[in-house]
């Protein structure tokens, strides 16, 4: 059953539904990317692929996708990240 409480998002870009994953852009109002188009750079108006951003999903999207070995978050993900960047590849 969906969720009817949830507001549906959608790329500036593409109009794709973005409401499980998307890139906010923390220097523009209102610019929300697919996954697509903020690695192909995409650039409406004011605002430039170089521009801060950051991801909206709740830490539930996998980097590698649903089929990946142990379905990891991309919120632990990144906690796997910071602890290499904090004690080392291999320093466990």
């Amino acid at each position: 059953m969906a969720d009817l409480g949830k507001k549906k998002k959608y790329c500036v870009n593409c109009l794709a539904d973005v409401t499980d994953v998307r890139l906010r852009c923390t220097d523009c109002a209102d610019i929300e990317l697919c996954p697509e188009c903020f690695s192909a750079g995409a650039e409406l108006g004011s605002h430039r692929k170089w521009h801060g951003y950051q991801q909206v999903d709740g830490g539930r999207f996998s980097l590698w996708g649903a089929a990946a070995e142990g379905g990891w978050t991309g919120r632990e993900e990144k906690a796997l990240l910071d602890a290499i960047e904090q004690y080392g590849f291999g320093n466990w």
